[in-house]
């Protein structure tokens, strides 16, 4: 699906991170783990062709150049550090108007509700929400619509137990329909998944 050889990337003069390989294949997961300004946001920006400049190639399964197909950014799904939640709408809405929810019917955003656990506060205005809650609407898009790799940076931030716990089921569960995920974060999660550290690449 995706493959990435001898990537390098600079900012300004400085090296922010070289000979980077990877591979994801369908239903794998890839975790890139680093401190913060390892360029873990760097390597998500790179891939969905927002930095056009660096070194090394990046290969998608549709294209060998994937900073001119289109194609391969709309079979994934991106979620950065702001995950977009509109503070004015409810979690109803922040779910049926996102890109993934456009078609959805009120039922079938009613079972990705009760999936992550806002169905007690669809109705209720985002703003008056927590993070965490706030976090599991986020999640609910996943589930909105199908992509094949997903691109997450550090989905697990301001979850608790049950929140990171209710990420690993849903990642496992659409691991087993064929999607793949990249995610980010500063630590190692407990799913199977191949790991990369880029701090230590950094340390070389």
């Amino acid at each position: 699906m995706l493959k990435v050889v001898n990537l390098e990337c600079h900012r300004s003069d400085e090296v922010i991170f070289k000979d980077l390989n990877f591979k994801i294949d369908r239903g794998d997961n890839l975790e890139i783990i680093g401190s913060n300004g390892s360029g873990k946001t760097t390597v998500l920006r790179l891939l969905l062709g927002l930095i056009p400049s660096f070194s090394g190639e990046i290969h998608w399964s549709t294209s060998q150049d994937s900073s001119k197909s289109e194609e391969n950014y709309t079979s994934c799904f991106y979620q950065g550090h702001q995950i977009g939640i509109k503070p004015l709408l409810t979690a109803y809405e922040n779910l049926k108007f996102s890109t993934s929810g456009f078609n959805s019917s009120d039922d079938e955003i009613a079972l990705v509700a009760k999936r992550v656990g806002i169905e007690g506060f669809l109705n209720r205005r985002s703003s008056d929400l927590s993070a965490g809650q706030k976090k599991r609407i986020a999640i609910g898009r996943w589930l909105l619509k199908d992509f094949n790799l997903y691109l997450l940076d550090e989905p697990f931030t301001a979850l608790d137990d049950k929140g990171v716990k209710l990420i690993e089921d849903i990642i496992a569960e659409m691991n087993s329909r064929g999607s793949s995920f990249l995610i980010t974060g500063h630590r190692p999660s407990r799913l199977k998944s191949h790991k990369i550290y880029l701090d230590q690449k950094n340390e070389r």
